[in-house]
């Protein structure tokens, strides 16, 4: 096997394992959105993460769009 082979058979493993991922998140009622981030929020969540406050980017930023949201239906 070339090495370039071999880097297709990674490559499309890659993608079937994210497509798992994607259908096992679709079938717990979630959804997917893309949410551009400037630079210094990025670091913020990083800095969250790193102190163990989040597992990863994405669920720092659905508490943090949860929170917004929750604060922003108590205030009306």
């Amino acid at each position: 096997m070339t090495a370039e082979e071999r880097l297709a058979e990674l490559t499309a493993g890659d993608r079937r394992r994210q497509a798992r991922r994607r259908d096992a998140l679709r079938q717990k009622g979630m959804v997917q959105q893309s949410v551009w981030l400037c630079a210094s929020t990025r670091a913020l969540i990083d800095q969250a993460i790193e102190q163990g406050r989040f597992r990863n980017r994405s669920e720092a930023v659905d508490w943090a769009l949860a929170s917004a949201f929750a604060e922003e239906k108590s205030m009306s």
